[in-house]
């Protein structure tokens, strides 16, 4: 059985854009880490990002969370993780018309929600802090896709997850 992950989201546009896109992506390491406070922080947790992208595995289980409120808005099963600097996807890498997000995660699914899906997890193994990625607890993993099975069966949807 496969991991469970937590992506978190500065908002719900980013999220909405994976599921159309089944794709994610993940900051670039900074080459200045003096120029301000979000670039050292990506910086000194650089190490421990790639650590953890490289342990996402394919078939594995990942919540699409906000940051500021731990709402889940999607869940998503992994297909892929690489590398790509040309392709801007997100509407901030569209607007400045470069990729911000080259460490990238693609997906067999996702299944995205405007409203919350559930439940926020209490405690996140490995959470690197300016990244947003994070392992997810399975005991608390399992009840918030037992509340996704029970929304998505009261919308008369019947899917098996993980």
């Amino acid at each position: 059985m496969g991991k469970y992950w937590v992506f978190a989201s500065k908002n719900k546009e980013n999220i909405k854009t994976a599921s159309e896109r089944l794709l994610w992506g993940f900051w670039k390491k900074p080459h200045d880490s003096k120029s301000s406070r979000k670039k050292s922080t990506l910086a000194k947790n650089w190490r421990q990002f790639l650590h953890l992208y490289n342990n996402l595995s394919a078939g594995d289980v990942v919540f699409f969370q906000l940051a500021k409120s731990g709402d889940i808005h999607a869940v998503g099963i992994a297909k892929d993780r690489f590398y790509d600097d040309q392709t801007p996807v997100w509407p901030e890498e569209v607007n400045k018309g470069k990729v911000l997000f080259p460490w990238r995660v693609s997906f067999y699914i996702i299944i995205y929600s405007e409203e919350p899906l559930g439940a926020y997890f209490t405690h996140l193994e490995n959470y690197v802090d300016g990244y947003g990625i994070g392992e997810a607890p399975p005991h608390e993993a399992e009840t918030v896709l037992e509340k996704l099975r029970e929304k998505l069966k009261s919308m008369g949807i019947y899917v098996k997850i993980a």
